[in-house]
Order: C-alpha cells, then sequence, then structure tokens
C-alpha cells in the first residue's frame, strides 16, 4: 500500500475513521518500522519488541474513535512506545523486586528453621548431659542455669557454702561441656554447610 492516496497524517486518521479500512494499512505501513527499531533500541529482545509495536496498533486500533486526528502525529505514536517502554521497565523491576523479597524471606525461614532445629537439639543434649551428672552437680547446675540463681543463693538454699556451690557448678560445667563437645563439632559442621 502506497500513501499517495492521502496527503498527510490527517488525511490518513480522518479516512480511517469514517471507515475506509486502507487507511490503518497505510498508517500501518508508515511508522511500524520506525518505530520498532526505536523499541528495539530499548528492549533487548526482538520479539519483544515487535510485540510492543503490536500493542501499539492494536492501543489505536480499540481507541480510533477517541484519536484527535488535527494533533496526531509521529510524536504521538513516539510517546505512545515510550510510554508503554516504562511500563514494562517498571513491571519487570517491580517483578525482580519481588523474586528478590520472596528468595530473600525463602532464605530468611530456611535460616530461622534451621536456627530453631539446632537450638532444640542444642536444649535437648544440654537436658541430656545435665541428667547424667551426680546428684549435687546436677542440682547446683540447674538453679544456676535455669532457674538463675546466684551463687549465694544457691548455697542458702541447699544449706552449702558458697565454695561447695562454686566447685560444684565448675564440675558441673566440665562435665556439660564435655558431653556437648560432639554436638558442637555436629553443629559447626551443620552451619558451614547451610
Amino acid at each position: 500500500m502506497t500513501n499517495t492516496k492521502f496527503q498527510n497524517d490527517i488525511a490518513i486518521i480522518e479516512a480511517w475513521q469514517a471507515g475506509d479500512s486502507d487507511a490503518f494499512e497505510v498508517l500501518y505501513q508508515k511508522y511500524w518500522r520506525k518505530l520498532y527499531v526505536f523499541a528495539r533500541r530499548t528492549t533487548p529482545n526482538t520479539e519483544d519488541a515487535q510485540d510492543l509495536i503490536q500493542d501499539v496498533f492494536a492501543q489505536l486500533w480499540m481507541q480510533k474513535e477517541q484519536i484527535d486526528a488535527a494533533v496526531f502525529s509521529e510524536s504521538y505514536l513516539f510517546a505512545i512506545v515510550r510510554n508503554k517502554l516504562l511500563d514494562k521497565i517498571r513491571k519487570q523491576y517491580v517483578r525482580e523486586e519481588y523474586v528478590q523479597k520472596i528468595l530473600q524471606s525463602s532464605s530468611e525461614s530456611d535460616f530461622s528453621t534451621q536456627q530453631t532445629i539446632l537450638t532444640n537439639d542444642l536444649n535437648n543434649h544440654i537436658h541430656q548431659a545435665v541428667d547424667v551428672l551426680p546428684e549435687k552437680c546436677r542440682e547446683v547446675f540447674q538453679l544456676s542455669r535455669f532457674e538463675q540463681l546466684s551463687v549465694d543463693q544457691i548455697a542458702q538454699k541447699l544449706q552449702i557454702s558458697p565454695q561447695t556451690v562454686k566447685n560444684q557448678l565448675s564440675k558441673a560445667l566440665q562435665l556439660v561441656r564435655f558431653r556437648l563437645r560432639e554436638f558442637a563439632t555436629l553443629g559447626l559442621l551443620l552451619s558451614t554447610f547451610f
């Protein structure tokens, strides 16, 4: 189709709005390549650029009655393409940001789950280690670590000297540490892998 039938863009738009289907084809042939080249500069994918230009012409077709022939120009078409490109970039940015948030929250929840499992395992190992302590050591350790009592408070409660409390606590800590050394190695290995 040649546009010798139409003198300018105003004539093309008016003819198209009046029902001349050839006018739209002339408009398409006149601007498709220029708009595609413009879109291609910003869009890395040829199919995306082609789709974008098809969207522009589909939008024109659907808004045929709202187009003011007197203000229609090449600049008008380039503005539509530019706006569609900006929308595409915004949507891509929002999508990437959303994916990053999902990945971040996913890794945080994975880490949180691993931390919870390790903490529960550690607590179980500590209680097992405490359960096998001699009776006085276990009692002193539990009062100190689980009930948060001071050395003097434990001495008073158990009616023993503060030095005995310190000795029992020191012995209990050594035994608990000894029993937890395997768990500490396992925890270190797990934290290295995760």
